[in-house]
């Protein structure tokens, strides 16, 4: 089972989403907060967390001032915010503060659940109303000329993300391993300066590499 930590003040709704989870068969939540405050109190450092699932509207500390908070009680979780904010500076304020995707609470239960499953394989679930206006803002801006040196392979292993595909579809696409592809996407974060896969995506379009 993976642990699902959900941080979410709304009484009703908190309890209808931790419900979800549950029934879900291959995810459990154990967790449940009504604010970051709290979840930073009731857990400890060794606490077994796989995704955060993430209000921004939330009592005392706003969700997105949290999330570098979040990353550093449970450093190898993602977090999935969910929230109903779809304005663009909230969104790319949360995006690059280090959350992994972004879904609103007027998505249907089934595409938050596929959302936290998508992100458990690697992916970056994005509603697709967030996705648009991400697209929009980039297409807007004249790319920059890039100087930054990929190989081929990563350039291959970019595009391939760029299009949606996780590191175990990119292994099968190239036909190299998936620590290979895990490699590739390691160097490619460092080289721009970005530490998840959404970051990634949007820094090359941006830039103008895919």
């Amino acid at each position: 089972m993976k642990q699902v930590c959900l941080i979410e003040d709304h009484q009703d709704y908190r309890r209808a989403l931790k419900h979800a989870i549950d029934g879900s068969g291959n995810l459990a939540c154990k967790l449940a907060f009504s604010s970051i405050e709290a979840c930073l109190e009731g857990t400890g450092p060794g606490t077994g967390v796989d995704v955060i699932l993430l209000d921004l509207g939330l009592p005392g500390m706003h969700g997105v001032a949290g999330i570098p908070e979040l990353r550093k009680r449970f450093p190898d979780a993602k977090i999935l915010v969910l929230t109903v904010y779809d304005h663009k500076p909230v969104v790319l304020e949360a995006l690059a503060a280090g959350a992994n995707g972004y879904l609103l609470k007027a998505d249907h239960i089934d595409t938050i659940l596929r959302g936290i499953n998508e992100m458990l394989e690697g992916g970056a679930p994005l509603n697709s109303h967030i996705a648009r206006m991400i697209l929009a803002t980039f297409n807007a801006v004249a790319p920059a000329r890039p100087d930054i040196e990929l190989t081929e392979r990563e350039r291959e292993t970019l595009a391939l993300l760029g299009k949606g595909l996780i590191k175990k579809e990119i292994a099968d696409a190239l036909g190299v391993s998936y620590h290979t592809v895990d490699t590739h996407v390691r160097n490619i974060y460092g080289k721009l300066q970005v530490h998840n896969l959404s970051g990634a995506v949007a820094k090359a379009m941006q830039l103008g590499l895919i």
